[in-house]
């Protein structure tokens, strides 16, 4: 069923819908928020020890992801108010600007942990790849959008769309070496043709095209073969490459069913590198426990869901392809990043949306949540 039907067949039901525009935007919103505040919570809780040991001060990681926070609310605050369809008109400037960025961290990029991936503004760090994500996700929605009547035609769809995803996917897997990046940029790829009522046997060309790609990539690189690794088989490599899950696995364990308390744990005492970051729902499993666990998890989940539901009763198919396209982007994210933690995935450094710290990655969740919560403004 493409975009135009569902959209057609949603305005059908409309009468059918328990949970009425208006709650749904503000169960979404406050679904945020208290995410974004457990992420506060958790980044004081996780970084003390080492803010100390880096900086001498305890709060100088958690001053910056406040900072990082209060940003990402203006933000909000900035693309809620402002109507998602005026997004479309600087939507191939989006695009145009987000590849630009990925060459200067190329030539230019500040590195770390082996990879390049941020561009060194002197305030702060720049990370041209979670813009990528917003800018593909606008263009794709226009796209798909402007050529809904010739979604059959390979031609005029699909090639096009292979074209201007694997530009950016090459230059984040293989110059950036972050192949979690790229491969979450093209399955939001093949998630909003999917949505956009692409044939079947298009999205396999694309499928196929992306996982031999993947595949090549993640044996090509040594410290790739070792998360594989790591990843088969964690207790037997618990001191080199399954090191990381193991120690994650064991702060959830350690949390029980209440937790903790806050800064109560091993965790955020270098137990579990990223601890604020890739690895902050083991932090939040051992300090709030099973509870506290739970409740996140019921939060990232009604973002995903009333967005999807907003994806369907979207004003217009650029709405709902908008929409389908940040609620696949959502979901992607949450399932890699708890999926590396729960040792049921591969580790790729991906964010948990709008709790881990990260400036770059959590402004750019705000700004695509603002613009999902505009769409469910707006629907009727």
């Amino acid at each position: 069923m493409t975009a135009s039907q569902n959209y057609r067949r949603a305005q059908a039901d409309t009468h059918d819908d328990s949970l009425g525009p208006s709650m749904r935007y503000l169960t979404m919103l406050g679904s945020i928020l208290l995410l974004m505040l457990t992420g506060v919570v958790m980044a004081l809780a996780a970084s003390n020890p080492v803010s100390v040991g880096q900086d001498g001060s305890a709060f100088s990681e958690f001053g910056k992801h406040a900072v990082h926070v209060t940003l990402g609310v203006f933000v909000l605050l900035f693309t809620v108010g402002r109507d998602y369809r005026s997004w479309r008109r600087i939507a191939p400037l989006l695009l145009a600007g987000a590849c630009l960025g990925l060459v200067l961290v190329l030539l230019f990029g500040h590195s770390s942990g082996g990879s390049r991936r941020w561009l060194d503004l002197g305030l702060f760090g720049l990370q041209p790849s979670e813009i990528t994500k917003l800018a593909l996700v606008v263009s794709l929605a226009s796209f798909l959008d402007q050529r809904r009547y010739f979604l059959d035609r390979i031609d005029r769809v699909t090639l096009p769309v292979l074209a201007s995803i694997a530009v950016p996917c090459v230059l984040i897997a293989h110059q950036q070496r972050d192949l979690g990046t790229a491969a979450i940029i093209g399955s939001i790829a093949l998630g909003m043709m999917w949505a956009a009522g692409v044939p079947f046997r298009h999205l396999g060309l694309l499928l196929t095209a992306g996982l031999g790609s993947g595949l090549f990539l993640a044996l090509a690189e040594p410290y790739r073969r070792g998360r594989i690794i790591g990843f088969f088989s964690p207790t037997e490599n618990s001191l080199g490459d399954g090191y990381q899950v193991t120690q994650g696995l064991a702060s959830l364990s350690n949390g029980g069913f209440k937790g903790t308390g806050l800064s109560a744990g091993h965790a955020q005492w270098g137990w579990v590198p990223e601890a604020d970051t890739d690895f902050v729902f083991a932090v939040v499993g051992e300090q709030l426990g099973f509870v506290g666990a739970v409740a996140v998890l019921i939060l990232l989940a009604t973002i995903v869901l009333t967005g999807f539901r907003t994806a369907q009763i979207a004003p217009d198919v650029f709405g709902s392809l908008l929409a389908a396209g940040i609620s696949v982007w959502f979901l992607l994210q949450i399932f890699v990043n708890l999926g590396g933690v729960l040792g049921l995935c591969i580790i790729t450094g991906v964010t948990l949306p709008f709790v881990s710290s990260g400036g770059t990655s959590l402004i750019v969740n705000a700004a695509a949540a603002g613009l999902l919560l505009n769409i469910a403004r707006q629907s009727k």
